[in-house]
């Protein structure tokens, strides 16, 4: 069983990726700074899906900013392994691969929607996202026209 909130590692990728391909795309063409791609997608990625959580207020997020919902992983590692395989050009990672990436994709928007909710973490905080309450709009009615042009006989 999945834990209740985790954190995405490098060695998590390696369930939905070869080692090869972990090797050759996550250190090929890296800087200085940056040694391995990998680890700032999965930074960036976290970001992103903590982003989708808090969006709706009826989620809550854990107060550790590096952990995600247990059952969001395997979702997660999809749009990773997507986004380290494209970032080689003229690269294409295949039909299915990126069939599991559009699917996570809706499936984090329908987290930001509401209709999909993680569990609450232990640590769980509230969404800072104002509840949305109905504003009053006005009713504008205006009366029945007396004088149109079907009524005016040709003047």
């Amino acid at each position: 069983m999945l834990p209740a909130w985790l954190a995405l590692t490098s060695t998590d990728l390696l369930s939905s990726m070869t080692t090869r391909e972990r090797e050759d795309f996550g250190k090929t063409s890296v800087g200085l700074g940056v040694t391995d791609r990998v680890i700032p997608i999965l930074a960036d990625l976290v970001a992103e899906i903590r982003g989708y959580i808090g969006s709706h207020p009826g989620n809550s997020l854990s107060a550790d900013a590096a952990l995600i919902p247990g059952e969001f992983k395997a979702k997660a590692l999809a749009i990773a392994r997507w986004r380290v395989l494209i970032t080689i050009p003229g690269y294409q990672p295949g039909e299915g691969r990126k069939l599991e990436y559009e699917k996570a994709d809706a499936f984090f928007n329908n987290v930001a929607k509401g209709t999909i909710s993680p569990r609450p973490a232990p640590d769980a905080e509230a969404s800072q996202v104002p509840q949305g309450r109905t504003i009053a709009s006005p009713q504008i009615r205006a009366r029945d026209r007396l004088f149109t042009r079907s009524q005016q006989d040709g003047i």
